[in-house]
């Protein structure tokens, strides 16, 4: 009986991951202009690309549903099987999916949308502590990567301080792990792009790879 809970809990894992794959906002795009999100724009399948290059409508649409994958992957399955750290990897796993889509050769989105269902489902009031967290950061530090990665660890801590667990120190480290490298400069070493440094203009704190 054991046995059988661990492989139904995997198997909850996995659909979750294959719900977090499903490209809303490319299918979405294709079907209103037939553009392929994969070659325009950043050349991501997740929301911001459709409001910037296919329908500002639209994209609020895809990112609704992106929403959606995260808040019900952690959601339903907590209340499936009542186990916490199931929940957590369920909704990282729909937040990994959305990021690297089996639908799409492995191409996907940046994952907030879907994040930001997961810490949604796990408590609302999360959601403002990272946007006040994240803008804070990047406004003080001027640096996007370490302004993402501050905007997780102090919701991270959040969490652990309301809920007394230390799985949502987990939980932040594995979305980091899975979203931060969608913001890496492949033109640069990994040292290069970890490096501190402040953006010289505000603008390319909101641009993917600034010019340096």
């Amino acid at each position: 009986m054991e046995n059988l809970e661990i492989y139904k809990n995997i198997g909850i894992i996995i659909f979750c991951y294959f719900l977090g794959a499903i490209p809303f906002c490319y299918i979405i795009a294709k079907i209103y202009s037939r553009k392929d999100l994969t070659k325009i724009g950043d050349k991501s399948s997740g929301a911001a690309n459709v409001v910037c290059n296919v329908s500002k409508f639209w994209g609020i649409v895809g990112g609704l549903l992106d929403f959606a994958k995260g808040y019900i992957s952690y959601f339903i399955v907590l209340k499936i099987t009542d186990l916490e750290f199931i929940a957590i990897l369920a909704g990282c796993a729909a937040v990994l999916g959305h990021n690297y889509s089996p639908y799409l050769k492995f191409s996907g989105g940046k994952g907030f949308g879907t994040t930001f269902g997961v810490f949604t489902a796990i408590y609302p009031f999360t959601l403002i502590v990272y946007g006040v967290s994240l803008v804070s950061a990047l406004l003080l530090i001027r640096n996007r990567l370490w302004g993402f990665i501050f905007g997780f660890a102090i919701s991270g801590i959040f969490l652990w301080i309301l809920k007394g667990s230390l799985l949502y120190l987990v939980l932040v480290i594995l979305l980091i792990i899975i979203i931060i490298p969608k913001d890496i400069n492949r033109s640069e070493s990994i040292l290069a792009n970890f490096k501190f440094r402040k953006e010289k203009k505000l603008k390319d704190l909101f641009t993917a790879f600034p010019q340096r």
